[in-house]
């Protein structure tokens, strides 16, 4: 198996909201999300799968979310042995972008592209004189993740807030990081995008141009060696 723009996009997006398992014969690749917000993301997720892994699974609805799995051996020895992506217990505290995708900035941006599809925000605040001032956030629970991304998002000159740590429900220490403001945005856009239809709208809603709002672009076309 390769690692292609596409495929990195999907193991970002496995990275952001996935698990992987194996255990004797038993080989699985899963992506969870929300049931309205996600539905036409993960059409999109299920195309990639189809073309990259040559597998078609069913998305499956739930009244808490969506649920798609993958069976598959080929692919789960792929993402565990050759890229060490980590599983069980273990994947949300430490999981970082695998190094074969850190020396290629084409397959790094569509990795992180897939985490924030899948795991980070866009919203706007009310703030003096500025009625939608945007913010792009990612939060996880793996703090080499958040300062491996935020890293990598510095070097190509986003301005990106400090990482700070909270205590989730659940009581997971979490980390976030931010990175906000129109120039942010438009840079985003611009450089990385989002292929979540919801997250591309929302960002594109609060894009500014002259004083008036800016029609969101055609979603990003499903292709092997595609660019933003």
């Amino acid at each position: 198996m390769e690692i292609n723009e596409n495929s990195a996009e999907l193991i970002g997006a496995l990275i952001g909201d996935g698990y992987t398992y194996r255990n004797n014969r038993k080989y699985q690749i899963g992506y969870v999300g929300h049931p309205v917000t996600d539905k036409e993301y993960f059409e999109y997720l299920k195309e990639l799968i189809k073309k990259e892994w040559r597998k078609d699974p069913k998305i499956k609805f739930r009244e808490r979310g969506l649920r798609m799995v993958i069976n598959s051996k080929e692919v789960c020895s792929f993402l565990l042995d050759e890229l060490k992506i980590i599983t069980g217990k273990e994947k949300s505290r430490d999981i970082t972008i695998p190094s074969q995708i850190l020396s290629d900035w084409s397959l790094t941006k569509s990795t992180i592209r897939g985490i924030f599809d899948t795991d980070g925000t866009v919203f706007a605040v009310k703030k003096p004189r500025v009625d939608q001032y945007p913010s792009i956030e990612l939060t996880t629970i793996s703090e080499r993740l958040a300062k491996q991304i935020k890293q990598i998002l510095e070097t190509q000159g986003f301005r990106v807030s400090k990482i700070w740590s909270f205590k989730q429900k659940s009581i997971n220490l979490c980390y976030r990081f931010s990175l906000h403001g129109q120039r942010n945005l438009q840079k985003w856009l611009d450089l990385i995008g989002f292929s979540n239809p919801y997250k591309q709208q929302r960002a594109t809603s609060y894009i500014k141009m002259g004083g008036e709002g800016i029609e969101p672009p055609t979603p990003r076309a499903l292709t092997r060696n595609s660019t933003c």
